[in-house]
């Protein structure tokens, strides 16, 4: 098990908030691994633009979020593109609807996606989004209509797609979702989200927020752990789990594994790297590391 998890682990990408990029002078993970910057609707596009210049500089791959929504139109949309091209040669994209109330003349990330921009300006790994327990903003038939327009625009071999899914809490739903996508025939590669290492409460703020179906599912099941709500929790089973999925997986999916920092981002890179590193031994369903790490 230990040498799976490893592997699994080992090409994972983790987010990094422009605000958070400001309190960091550096970032200690492996050079191969790639960052997400992300753009909330209430963010600010100069930070932005700002955090991608910084983990550019670092010698890192920036991974920047493109949310549809947010973009007042496709001239927005070419604009910050032209603007990330002036930082960084990356290749990669995440292109989302976004969050948030719709800003413009943009309806969704199709649009961006078959407007011909990416293309355009070299960004032709594009990262999609993917919901395995559905989305709170768009219904379960829309999300497979999307899902078979983007995996036709990658068997078109017009861009590269990867979809990299919101975070959860349990497998079972992954699995099932997993099977959907073989079902309706969706043969995208899938870069699992994966909550870090962080307070009970936090990972349940963040649920919340999210959608509650996961985050309410998750707190029933974990009632007793409600006097540690603010001790440091990882998901090792959850972890295990999605490990062993991969091998009755048709398509071996979760094919890749990317992080979501809810308990700090330079934490969150040490647990990262430790466990890429092979810095642990598993002991009774848990990853019990050489070094402290929280």
């Amino acid at each position: 098990m230990k040498e799976d998890i490893i592997n699994f682990v080992d090409d994972f990408t983790v987010e990094l908030n422009p605000k958070v990029q400001k309190k960091i002078t550096d970032i200690h993970i492996n050079k191969k691994n790639k960052i997400f910057v992300t753009y909330l609707p209430e963010s600010d596009e100069k930070e932005i633009l700002s955090a991608v210049e910084f983990v550019d500089a670092k010698g890192f791959t920036p991974i920047v979020h493109l949310p549809a929504r947010t973009m007042r139109d496709i001239d927005h949309v070419e604009n910050f593109l032209i603007n990330i091209r002036k930082l960084t040669k990356s290749e990669n994209i995440l292109v989302i609807g976004g969050g948030g109330n719709q800003a413009g003349s943009i309806q969704s990330s199709m649009d961006i996606l078959e407007s011909g921009l990416l293309e355009k300006y070299n960004f032709n790994k594009v990262k999609v989004a993917g919901h395995p327990e559905g989305s709170p903003d768009i219904d379960d038939e829309t999300l497979k209509k999307f899902l078979l327009a983007k995996e036709k625009i990658h068997s078109a071999r017009v861009l590269d797609l990867e979809i990299v899914t919101q975070f959860f809490f349990e497998a079972e739903p992954f699995i099932k979702w997993d099977a959907l996508l073989d079902t309706i025939g969706v043969t995208l590669p899938v870069r699992v989200g994966f909550p870090g290492p962080a307070t009970f409460k936090t990972l349940l703020n963040f649920g919340l927020m999210s959608g509650v179906g996961n985050s309410l599912n998750f707190l029933k099941k974990n009632s007793n752990k409600i006097g540690d709500l603010l001790v440091k929790t990882t998901n090792d089973k959850l972890l295990m789990e999605l490990v062993s999925a991969r091998k009755f997986s048709k398509s071996k999916r979760p094919n890749n594994f990317h992080c979501y920092p809810f308990g700090g981002f330079e934490k969150t890179c040490h647990w990262l790297s430790a466990i890429q590193n092979g810095d642990f031994i598993v002991e009774n369903e848990k990853l019990v590391f050489h070094k402290k790490i929280f």
